[in-house]
């Protein structure tokens, strides 16, 4: 700016006295980024709630009394565990009184065919008729159905026994009990609710936009709130193509392990999804883009002159932002040097001076 001063000490005799404005040899300092072109990669977080893939409502497979409750509220279990038993006295009698008929078939059986034995070489050679045999070989076949009919009816009744007790049917943890010992519990009741904990679903609504971008097999970082603040890497294992139609969002699902058991179905969580695309975009650290007061944005870009480095400014057009970066769509080429730091009072032209560390 050039300041005019006017000293008028005689109407006849008015001068000025013009003063330069003062320019400063010194070079500001600044730091600077060499600007690339790359794929952009957008991190979206989302929050949902951890899920249980397995959650059952456990009732006894026969009515009866309980005479036995292995595990109660709070307790981890494996499959096949024992969690309940009933009275199978009854049960054990049946099948003990099957076993005694099947041994008695067998028995009959075996005399059956001893007396067809005896039997084939007499009739073949013509002692004894025909008839005789033809008898003994239905009395082998009547003989072994009825060994076969009771061994199926000890099957059935070893698999009503065995129903006498209730096993876990998958590894989990016992969430709640409702019976106890010397109470009677029909098929109907639930006595138990099991949920699986060692893997664990963490389910979150993703905004329709991005139905394109979230698939089985992108990654993604959890963060629990268990209070650890120790990320789990895992990536999406199945995604629902169906929207709300009101929220316009849909279902992704991620699946996470949880053997160390610090993660309960029912906490929050919060997902950041890695989004990459195919398209190389030039992006800025948010700190190099300035806004002027009539709404445009701009960079400084450090250019070579014959005295040195300086600052030019250079308007810029911006798209998405991500992690304190920016998109620029117009205004900057992959190979420019943008100031990211002391660009604030720069002037255009101005002699700077880059960190080394930059």
């Amino acid at each position: 700016m050039i300041r005019l001063l006017y000293r008028c000490r005689l109407p006849a005799a008015c001068f000025a006295v013009v003063f330069a404005p003062t320019v400063s040899a010194q070079p500001t300092d600044i730091q600077v980024e060499q600007v690339a072109s790359d794929p952009w990669v957008q991190i979206l977080p989302l929050t949902g709630t951890l899920t249980s893939p397995a959650r059952a409502a456990l009732a006894p497979r026969l009515s009866g009394l309980v005479t036995a409750v292995a595990v109660d509220a709070g307790d981890r279990v494996a499959k096949g565990d024992t969690l309940l038993e009933m009275d199978a006295t009854l049960a054990e009698l049946e099948l003990a009184t099957l076993n005694a008929s099947l041994a008695e078939a067998r028995s009959r059986l075996a005399e059956a065919r001893r007396v067809r034995n005896e039997r084939q070489p007499l009739a073949e050679r013509g002692t004894i008729p025909r008839t005789e045999l033809e008898a003994a070989n239905a009395e082998v076949r009547t003989s072994t159905a009825a060994v076969d009919r009771l061994q199926a009816e000890v099957e059935l009744q070893r698999e009503r026994r065995a129903r006498h007790v209730l096993p876990a049917p998958f590894d989990g943890v016992v969430a709640s009990r409702t019976t106890d010992i010397g109470e009677y519990a029909a098929s109907s009741d639930v006595v138990f609710e099991l949920v699986a904990t060692r893997q664990l679903r963490l389910d979150v609504q993703a905004p329709q936009e991005y139905f394109g971008h979230l698939g089985p097999g992108t990654p993604v970082e959890v963060h629990a709130h268990d209070g650890s603040g120790d990320p789990r890497s895992a990536e999406v294992s199945a995604r629902v193509d169906a929207l709300d139609a009101t929220a316009r969002s849909f279902l992704v699902r991620v699946a996470l392990d949880n053997e160390d058991g610090r993660l309960a179905p029912g906490m929050s969580a919060e997902a950041e999804f890695r989004i990459e695309t195919d398209e190389a975009v030039i992006s800025i650290p948010r700190d190099a883009v300035l806004r002027s007061p009539g709404g445009d944005t701009h960079a400084w870009v450090v250019t070579e002159a014959d005295d040195g480095p300086v600052a030019r400014r250079r308007q810029i057009m911006l798209g998405r932002s991500d992690r304190g970066r920016v998109e620029v769509r117009q205004g900057l080429s992959a190979g420019d040097r943008v100031v990211v730091q002391g660009n604030e009072a720069l002037t255009d032209g101005q002699r700077v001076r880059i960190d080394a560390g930059s």
